[in-house]
């Protein structure tokens, strides 16, 4: 590992991320799988996603002379109760303004030691094939329910992404070590996972609490038992989570208890507001939020 290398991947511990790598920065491999998915319609009414799928089929799209892609995982707590309430990542801090402002930080140190002409930070916003750049970085493999799974550090991970123009080391890939186990696909209630990393967004109750806008179809409301904002089976049950020993990103850990679904029905905006504020739930507002309430 070349010192810049090391440095990045000393700050990056430093700041409390699980996992650290990086890819060289070229075409994207798995455009034809997500293009193909896309065309199955199993992005539900994400139609941002076909509109920025062409971009996808290169980093250069997001940032223009970017050499290399900094990857970063943080770890989320695992959810003890994974069929009811709030997913475990938005307990916590939102994830996107945590990791972007770490990511602020290593950029401003790499800068000291070696001035950047390209920067461009990527949490969730950016059209970037994800997974793909995580794997590539050699942060992990992917999972049968299509998260990045780490040997230290299980699935319950949130990614970020630093692309530079700087030249750094691919880090060496890793082999994937799901075997035969199928705790994530089992555990799916709407058979949303299916198997080799796909997922149909139109049966996934993250998705569907989350993203999607309208009525949540009569078919998948029985399924939700105490859902309320995500979705946490696929992820709780995986046995990495158990061997993983990598620490929980403290601002990524609960930071208060989390209300019921009567409680959420009662909420006033202020109320909504005073309680979400800085969390990934605010994203969706109230009146989504009572939706999904009313159903739990």
């Amino acid at each position: 590992m070349t010192p810049l290398a090391q440095l990045i991947t000393d700050e990056a511990f430093a700041a409390g991320f699980a996992a650290v790598g990086f890819a060289k920065a070229s075409l994207a491999e798995s455009i034809a799988v997500y293009e193909q998915w896309l065309a199955e319609g199993m992005a539900g009414d994400m139609a941002y996603l076909q509109r920025h799928a062409e971009l996808k089929k290169d980093p250069a799209n997001v940032a223009p002379g970017v050499k290399s892609i900094i990857a970063v995982a943080a770890r989320y707590p695992t959810n003890p109760s994974p069929e009811s309430g709030f997913s475990a990542y938005a307990r916590g801090l939102d994830y996107h303004d945590v990791i972007r402002s770490k990511l602020r930080t290593l950029a401003a140190t790499l800068n000291e030691h070696h001035p950047l002409q390209v920067q461009r930070i990527c949490v969730d916003s950016a059209p970037l094939l994800e997974r793909e750049w995580a794997i590539r970085a050699g942060l992990g493999w992917q999972g049968k329910q299509g998260q990045l799974v780490n040997a230290s550090a299980g699935c319950c991970l949130v990614l970020g992404f630093l692309l530079v123009d700087l030249e750094l080391p691919a880090s060496d890939p890793v082999a994937e070590c799901c075997g035969d186990c199928r705790c994530c696909l089992d555990a799916c209630p709407t058979g949303a996972a299916l198997g080799a990393g796909r997922v149909d967004a139109r049966r996934c109750l993250s998705y569907l609490t989350i993203e999607h806008k309208g009525a949540i179809p009569n078919e998948f409301q029985s399924a939700m038992s105490g859902t309320l904002f995500g979705c946490d089976r696929c992820t709780a049950v995986c046995p990495w989570n158990r061997r993983g020993t990598a620490l929980v990103m403290p601002e990524l850990d609960a930071q208060q208890s989390t209300p019921s679904a009567n409680a959420c029905l009662a909420m006033t905006e202020a109320e909504f507001t005073e309680r979400f504020k800085g969390t990934a739930v605010y994203r969706i507002g109230l009146e989504r939020l009572k939706r999904n309430a009313s159903l739990a």
